[in-house]
């Protein structure tokens, strides 16, 4: 003998009910990702029950009932959204789970990124590592000869620091100016990926700069030294660039791909993915502004080397574990606030 289908509003109803009281009685912490997620999406079903009901002319004891229902269930949930802890909770989230869930679902367009500067990187080092007149013509020629002159003046058995010569009392206003120079930049790779052309000349100049200024440096021995200093504040700086870029990247494919939406749609959609890939942009950027300022040149070798390595390995892990294993609730699961 089968048993009666159950009544998916009443079902609702009483798991809605249920969680009320839970939560009354023990708090949010007592609720699983899974119950989290499900409490919005009950609230907004039961207000369209009681919209329906009152419209139809239901019982209005029955109706007053389910609208202190979703009075209650209101008030707990904006208790729980509001306040010092629940904006912690809500940053928590979007940085340990929703920007690594973004970077690893747009790895193409990252990995495209990484692959085309760094491969310009690579190709540029070898070719002027060979023939150093080739560096005038593959980067800019007064920055080439301004190194070659601060090369040619530091002392010998002494380490090349290019323009990092300033000392460690001036780290605290130069970390500002550091830091509110990449935010910059960062905003401008950002507004370069929505005209991918010239994203994709930016992508060439720093690759072709970071490796020719590299290949310089070796040929007076100075290559690991500089490297170690542009590495140890770079590691962080240069990959939030290119995700501020790839995060405008992702704005354009909205519009030129759209999809079954609309491209006001569209839009709408990629701008939460883009947005989260630009979040950790501005962290990274300052991290690497305060180490720029104190650590790459004031440190010994070794701890540029520790400090470029550890940066590298917190990303991955940032990046690549973020959020696996989590429950996938997304930001739309706020309620609206639709009352009785």
């Amino acid at each position: 003998m089968q048993g009666q289908a159950a009544d998916p509003t009443q079902d609702a109803l009483v798991r809605l009910s249920t969680l009320v009281q839970r939560a009354q009685r023990s708090g949010w912490s007592s609720f699983s990702d899974e119950e989290l997620a499900s409490f919005p999406r009950l609230y907004r079903r039961v207000s369209t029950l009681v919209a329906e009901e009152e419209t139809a002319g239901q019982d209005e004891l029955l109706l007053r009932r389910r609208r202190a229902l979703l009075l209650e269930a209101h008030a707990l949930y904006r208790q729980r959204t509001n306040g010092a802890r629940g904006f912690l909770r809500t940053l928590a989230r979007l940085y340990l789970i929703e920007v690594p869930r973004t970077v690893r679902a747009e790895w193409k367009l990252v990995a495209s990124s990484f692959a085309l500067m760094y491969g310009l990187a690579i190709v540029s080092g070898l070719l002027v590592h060979h023939d150093l007149e080739l560096a005038f013509s593959l980067c800019s020629p007064d920055m080439i000869s301004h190194e070659i002159s601060q090369l040619a003046q530091t002392s010998e058995g002494h380490p090349f620091r290019g323009n990092f010569t300033f000392g460690l009392g001036e780290s605290p206003g130069t970390a500002g100016w550091i830091m509110a120079h990449n935010m910059g930049v960062g905003l401008m790779f950002f507004g370069a990926g929505l005209v991918p052309p010239l994203f994709l000349v930016l992508l060439c100049v720093n690759g072709l700069m970071l490796g020719s200024y590299t290949a310089v440096a070796m040929h007076w021995g100075q290559g690991w030294s500089i490297s170690s200093i542009l590495w140890c504040h770079g590691m962080l700086e240069i990959q939030a660039l290119l995700l501020a870029g790839a995060g405008g990247l992702v704005l354009v494919r909205a519009w030129i791909a759209p999809g079954p939406w609309s491209r006001r749609h569209a839009l709408t959609l990629e701008s939460r993915r883009a947005l989260r890939l630009l979040a950790p942009v501005f962290p990274m950027l300052f991290c690497a502004g305060t180490i720029e300022a104190f650590v790459s040149p004031h440190a010994p070798l070794e701890v540029r080397v520790a400090v470029a390595a550890v940066s590298l390995v917190l990303m991955v892990l940032w990046f690549g574990f973020g959020g696996r294993g989590a429950q996938n609730i997304e930001s739309s699961t706020s309620i609206d606030p639709v009352g009785p």
